[in-house]
């Protein structure tokens, strides 16, 4: 009997023992699952060099507190779906590009507006970052998530079955050209459909569509090499994607970790991509030359004459956005002047 007493007297000692240990260290035993969706091939450069490395990187700094869950190629949700995926906490964290969500972040669709100046993906991804700041208007629009970061893809180009050297090439050629993009392709003659970065290829491949507007890391990303000709450079537009995380899940991490999450997202996060999409975007345009794709670069002429066909484009937007009570001028006058700041600080993609 009294041993029997004995054991259930070290038991209870053990549980009240453990009851009392840090949570830090109950925690590395179960640590804080994360999941975080996103489109890209597993092969791709998005996973590999950016995600998986951010993955890496706080889980590192929580101590092994937190383990990330990563699913590629929209496992958990469809680009399009991801944002009220991550609203609704179906998944924790998502990396979806804003054109699948048109009308539901108008000032962020500004980014999609020919000819505001960027040179880069890092360049147009810090500019973002500090238009963010600058508008609440913007911020706002991300209010029932906790966003981590908005970045830029590169400079978008034509890549094509034909040569286009002219606005006249352009004309009735049919262009996988989505979202906001499609009316850049319309200002200038083409016939624009919209489909997926994962449709296009076969798109192509078939004759389906004559081009596709993409940054040039897509000749590598999407095997663009295989299914078009010509490469026509002309850092026609940018385009947003976002980051954002659940906010409940979010609020009911312990602080430390929340800073951790922020201090690894934000600028921080827009450097870590914008800086591997400008390598990325090098690497698919040297592919695209390796594999015989001719390269057309618009003279000084042509690029004024497709500047001004453009125009309206934009002054539709701002026309639209102010009729609704948003400073669209004001926006995008400020994203000129952020893009061609970092432009001067960061140079082109291709340098």
């Amino acid at each position: 009997m009294k041993k029997s007493l004995l054991v259930l007297a070290g038991s209870l000692v053990l549980v009240w023992a453990f009851t009392l240990m840090p949570s830090s260290v109950v925690a590395a035993d179960k640590p804080i699952l994360l999941s975080f969706n996103h489109l890209f091939p597993e092969v791709a450069w998005v996973h590999t060099k950016v995600v998986v490395p951010w993955k890496k990187m706080v889980e590192e700094k929580s101590g092994g507190r937190v383990k990330i869950n990563i699913y590629s190629g929209s496992a958990l949700a469809k680009p399009g779906t991801m944002y009220d995926a991550v609203k609704s906490g179906t998944i924790d964290i998502c990396l979806d590009p804003g054109p699948y969500y048109i009308g539901r972040f108008p000032m962020s669709e500004a980014s999609q507006l020919p000819y505001l100046g960027a040179h880069s993906a890092w360049a147009a991804s810090r500019a973002w970052m500090d238009l963010v700041q600058e508008f609440p208007e913007l911020k706002k629009e991300y209010a029932d998530t906790h966003l981590l970061w908005l970045f830029s893809q590169g400079p978008g180009q034509i890549f094509s079955r034909k040569p286009i050297r002219t606005m006249e090439d352009m004309k009735g050629v049919i262009v996988r050209a989505p979202g906001g993009i499609g009316d850049i392709a319309k200002a200038l003659g083409g016939s624009p459909v919209s489909m997926s970065a994962s449709e296009c290829y076969l798109a192509l491949s078939k004759g389906t569509v004559d081009a596709t507007i993409f940054p040039c890391e897509a000749v590598q990303t999407w095997k663009l090499y295989e299914v078009t000709k010509y490469m026509t450079i002309g850092d026609f537009y940018v385009q947003w994607f976002w980051v954002a995380m659940n906010k409940n899940k979010y609020n009911s991490l312990p602080k430390d970790i929340q800073k951790i999450i922020d201090e690894c997202s934000g600028k921080f996060g827009a450097d870590l991509i914008g800086k591997a999409w400008n390598a990325a975007d090098k690497e698919g345009f040297e592919l695209g030359k390796k594999n015989g794709m001719g390269v057309i670069t618009l003279t000084q002429e042509e690029t004024a004459r497709w500047q001004k066909q453009c125009a309206p484009v934009t002054e539709a937007w701002i026309a639209a956005m102010e009729s609704k009570g948003y400073p669209g001028r004001k926006f995008v006058e400020a994203a000129k002047r952020h893009i061609e700041k970092y432009n001067k600080q960061f140079g082109s993609w291709q340098e």
